[in-house]
């Protein structure tokens, strides 16, 4: 039989861990946006946190990782946003909002967030990904018979996925305004809807006469 009384105190270490890491990663962000991401010192990071460098380093190995957590956990927050919001009338619509914001959000700090995003290629592994709201809402589409079942809602939550990451960057590097961010990006999310969508369930290969003989 578990004992309450630990529970309690495993509940509230791990809300300290997480304001910890909150509040490490929003210095770390005010940092970054006052010099830069290459500019910002690790041991800057830790002091206006007041962690010690070994604490920083626990929460957050590299600046990389920081950069991270910063823009996929943003991405994160507009899906968990989309999760709550979406309802019964399908996550096109919400889904396409969505990435205008997001949009419109990172293109108001273009150069830092292309910067944050050159970072996150460096990052050992992905340690903040974002799919699980994505793949909630996949699997509820597919019990309504709206998209395709033949692919697992993980998989089709993960294209969504790759194809936000691509469309941002490509939009924020290539775009001269928060509008043509959101086509670009929207255009790849699309892609993937209507690839998703019910009718491409059943698509068979036209037989052979090959195949036919046999």
């Amino acid at each position: 039989m578990s004992d309450p009384q630990s529970k309690t105190v495993v509940g509230h270490r791990v809300r300290k861990m997480e304001r910890t890491r909150a509040h490490i990663l929003a210095n770390a962000i005010a940092l970054f946006r006052s010099r830069g991401i290459r500019q910002t010192r690790s041991i800057e990071i830790a002091s206006a946190s007041e962690v010690s460098p070994a604490t920083l380093f626990n929460y957050f190995p590299t600046k990389a990782n920081l950069a991270e957590a910063w823009v996929r956990g943003e991405i994160r927050t507009f899906l968990d946003v989309l999760l709550r919001d979406a309802g019964d009338r399908g996550i096109r619509s919400h889904l396409r909002a969505s990435c205008r914001n997001l949009a419109m959000a990172s293109f108001s700090e273009r150069a830092l967030r292309l910067e944050a995003w050159r970072f996150v290629a460096r990052a050992s592994e992905p340690t903040l990904r974002y799919t699980a709201a994505l793949e909630i809402l996949f699997r509820r589409e597919q019990e309504r018979s709206r998209i395709r079942a033949d692919l697992a809602a993980s998989e089709l939550a993960e294209m969504v996925a790759e194809a936000i990451e691509g469309g941002l960057i490509s939009g924020l590097r290539e775009s001269s305004d928060a509008d043509q961010v959101t086509r670009r990006l929207v255009a790849r999310v699309d892609l993937v809807l209507d690839g998703a969508r019910k009718r491409n369930e059943r698509v068979s290969m036209p037989s052979t006469k090959r195949d036919s003989a046999n």
